[in-house]
């Protein structure tokens, strides 16, 4: 007759030993699984294109699985996992652009990056310095064709779409009082660095008799 008992508390020890590990195991992560979520943090920053330095609104920027599209002024705001991540942004008419960032907890600011203008058949693109009285010069419009650009403020610039061939690439100052050029070669699906633009003062117009 003490079987029957016996058995019962055998059953009800296997229980709750079983109960037991499970907490355990649940307590540690199930004991070889993933581990622990990483935290959730914010990225922050601004799209412009590389040479107009005009805002890309609609661009998607992509961390993950996770993307938005920048707004009018180029701006995103995006939720990622701390650690180090990569962005991507792309953007109709521009290149892709793959960068390595670290995330770390809170609102993580990565400043501007640029997209490069896809470059089409028969073009290329030009690289140089606008200086003005020997120094920088940005904020200037630079054109060829009808390809533009604006210099930054430390007078670099990048013109894209570029016809192929020896091409005349004209600057001028931010306040339109000053103007220079100069000649390069520029071959198809490259770059040719290094163009450097002299501004000088623009004569005025002849008096009206």
């Amino acid at each position: 007759m003490r079987a029957r008992p016996l058995m019962r508390a055998a059953a009800l020890a296997a229980i709750l030993a079983a109960a037991i590990v499970s907490i355990a195991l649940s307590g540690c992560g199930g004991g070889g699984g993933d581990g622990p979520t990483p935290a959730q943090a914010t990225v922050r920053g601004t799209v412009l294109d590389d040479g107009s330095l005009q805002p890309i609104a609609g661009a998607k920027v992509q961390i993950g699985t996770t993307s938005v599209q920048t707004a009018a002024n180029g701006t995103f705001s995006i939720q990622a996992a701390t650690g180090t991540r990569t962005v991507t942004i792309t953007a109709t008419g521009h290149d892709q652009l793959q960068t390595n960032v670290s995330v770390q907890d809170g609102v993580n600011q990565i400043g501007t990056r640029y997209l490069q203008p896809t470059l089409t058949a028969g073009r290329g693109a030009v690289s140089g310095t606008v200086r003005r009285g020997g120094n920088a010069a940005g904020g200037a419009m630079i054109r060829s064709g009808n390809a533009s650009a604006t210099s930054r403020s430390d007078g670099t610039f990048n013109l894209y779409n570029v016809l192929a061939g020896s091409q005349a690439v004209i600057a001028v100052s931010s306040d339109g009082q000053a103007t220079g050029f100069a000649v390069t070669s520029v071959q198809a699906g490259a770059k040719t660095s290094g163009v450097t633009i002299n501004l000088s003062l623009t004569p005025p117009p002849p008096p009206v008799l």
